[in-house]
């Protein structure tokens, strides 16, 4: 991400958190109900990389288990 995605994305989130709570709430689950499956991608990338950075990896049976669980 460059400097000026980074910045203004801090920007809007700055923004953001000046939200009363209600509207902070409506606006997640708006932003969830219009791009669930973007959301749950960027969770799971930004989940394995902090892994690797962590070098927190999965046992087999743990890998075994959470391929499953993708196929349910």
């Amino acid at each position: 991400m460059n400097t000026q995605a980074a910045n203004t994305a801090h920007s809007l989130y700055a923004l953001y958190e000046t939200l009363p709570n209600e509207v902070q709430q409506a606006f997640l689950e708006e932003l969830l109900g219009k791009k669930q499956q973007e959301l749950e991608d960027l969770a799971f990338a930004l989940a394995c990389k902090q892994a690797k950075t962590e070098s927190q990896f999965l046992n087999e049976q743990e890998t075994q288990a959470f391929i499953q669980s993708l196929s349910q």
